[in-house]
């Protein structure tokens, strides 16, 4: 039988080791992460079996990126008959960082289990089962810690997100707005709370209050320039690129030393001004040199001006750090093209790496029209927003707020057994190699998330890619007129054309022409959008991520 793990107090510890532990949270506290770094592995040389150095470590190297390492240090503590609940903790927020999200609720689940009067560990838990798209589970355990007597703006944070997934658009306003009120300047509630008064009323004034308000209260000091950062990108989504970038040029100049800001005012001054941006993009990696974000922004910026040489060899350079960085990818395929170097059709093998075949008819439908049919259906319920969401690539219609995957609802839940055949077709047909995408097409597969996509006519998906997949998809549920042979290939799938201006510029150079109940499949590095199209109907479909399993 399985040994019953039971809750431990932190063993005593001398107090050497008390006041080392007391220097090294203070250290922590006033940014001196590197100091404090020193003083826990210090601490844990003299005594290796000091959880709460341990866990005090994990949290340090998580908040620095270090995910990985952190997960393997406090790894041991938790494989104990009796465990601290701060250690499975530490360990379940390494693993969430590391992206190994379904371990991660595993070990929140766990800390709760033996430690059920903790309002603390019931909040892990529901943020674990929102991460996870597990909105109703997510509420409940939400409503459980508020009834232990938490009342964190961060769990009221969660729960109006999962509120939100359960559209319940009142209830995750109100939620939000509790965040608020416990914590005024909470930028991450901002956000949602401009979100989400953007897709339910379309009204710009309304979405950008919030922000406005919380920035006015707030005038210097790294909490304006975070709330700056959000308002930037929101202006961008909500109001435009030319808005946007002038605010973040009026930010920057009220805080010139901020470096995410810096980063923020060079990829909107990419079109507009290159060399500015090349600038900006300079001074943050001078500053910051292994930002992998910032390389990949001062890469763009290299194709912008058209040193397409630079440009690759940084892309190169970040591959070699991360062979499946999907951004660097496209960058470095990007620099290729733009330099007439064919060695950018390795990545971009249209032929070869892009393929789209009608979805299978699944169980207890008689036709895939039929099925179609439903699924249309079934998909117009959730669309009940009125805009697009803030940092994807859509313009001119709704996202759906649930993750598709783990819908109860017959229809939507048949999708996932549909499309197994076409991509297992689609990876038998690419098969196996050492080049970066093909390297990683052994054992299964998983999706990491599912969305739908009402366009209304006039819409569009901006030139993107998707960072976390390794195949990506688009399948096409409802295909309006409009969508049809035309030469202007209106509504069409295009690939090849970038996000970002080159010298020379880049033009498509593969299209996919909708159909209803067409799936098409291809690597998450590919620069793809959807040409404009008019008429009077939407045009609906379901997208989602693929990556090994």
């Amino acid at each position: 039988m399985p040994v019953e793990l039971q809750p431990a107090p932190p063993p005593p510890v001398s107090a050497e080791t008390a006041q080392a532990l007391e220097q090294a949270r203070q250290l922590a506290r006033s940014g001196q992460a590197s100091g404090a770094e020193r003083t826990y592995r210090a601490v844990l040389a003299r005594d290796r079996d000091c959880v709460q150095a341990a866990a005090a470590l994990a949290r340090l190297l998580t908040a620095d990126g270090r995910a990985v390492e952190a997960a393997a240090l406090i790894t041991p503590f938790v494989l104990q008959e009796a465990i601290w609940p701060e250690a499975l903790s530490a360990r379940a927020a390494a693993l969430k960082a590391a992206g190994r999200k379904a371990e991660s609720l595993a070990d929140y689940q766990l800390a709760a289990r033996i430690n059920p009067t903790s309002g603390v560990a019931a909040h892990n838990v529901a943020s674990g089962l929102g991460d996870a798209g597990l909105d109703q589970e997510a509420v409940a355990e939400a409503e459980r810690a508020f009834s232990l007597g938490l009342d964190a703006p961060e769990t009221w944070l969660v729960y109006g997100r999962a509120l939100q997934g359960l559209r319940r658009f009142e209830d995750a306003e109100r939620a939000l707005r509790y965040a608020l009120a416990r914590r005024p300047i909470y930028p991450d509630a901002l956000r949602d709370l401009s979100q989400l008064l953007w897709m339910t009323t379309g009204d710009p004034g309304a979405a950008l209050a919030p922000l406005d308000a919380a920035l006015a209260a707030v005038s210097s000091g790294p909490l304006a320039s975070t709330l700056a950062g959000v308002k930037v990108r929101a202006l961008n989504h909500i109001v435009g690129e030319d808005e946007a970038l002038a605010f973040a040029e009026h930010a920057l100049r009220a805080a010139p030393g901020d470096l995410r800001l810096a980063l923020e005012t060079a990829v909107l001054s990419l079109r507009s001004a290159p060399e500015r941006s090349l600038e900006l993009c300079s001074q943050v990696v001078a500053h910051s040199p292994r930002d992998a974000s910032a390389r990949r922004a001062l890469a763009h910026a290299l194709l912008a001006v058209g040193d397409n040489r630079e440009a690759a060899r940084i892309a190169e350079t970040l591959l070699g750090e991360d062979r499946f960085d999907q951004e660097a990818a496209a960058a470095l395929a990007t620099a290729w093209r733009a330099g007439g170097d064919d060695r950018y059709r390795q990545l971009w093998d249209y032929s070869r790496l892009v393929y789209a075949q009608a979805i299978d008819t699944p169980r207890g439908w008689t036709s895939l029209a039929a099925y179609l049919e439903e699924l249309a259906a079934a998909l117009i319920e959730l669309h009940g927003l009125k805009a697009h969401p803030l940092d994807q690539s859509l313009r001119g219609g709704t996202q759906t707020s649930q993750n598709l995957l783990v819908s109860r609802q017959p229809a939507i839940a048949a999708f996932f057994q549909a499309i197994e055949g076409p991509i297992r077709a689609y990876r038998e047909r690419i098969g196996q190699g050492e080049d970066l995408f093909r390297a990683r097409n052994r054992g299964g597969h998983r999706v990491l998330g599912a969305w739908s996509v009402r366009l209304r006519p006039g819409g569009f998906h901006v030139d993107h890619l998707h960072p976390q997949g390794w195949i990506s998809s688009a399948c096409y549920i409802a295909v309006p007129k409009a969508v049809g042979a035309g030469a202007d290939r209106a509504g069409w799938l295009r690939f090849g054309q970038p996000s970002i201006p080159t010298r020379p510029a880049l033009e498509a150079e593969h299209f996919v022409r909708p159909e209803p109940g067409l799936l098409a499949l291809f690597p998450s590095y590919m620069w793809h959008g959807t040409v404009p199209f008019g008429g009077d109907e939407p045009r609906m479909t379901i997208a989602f991520d693929l990556i090994p399993a």
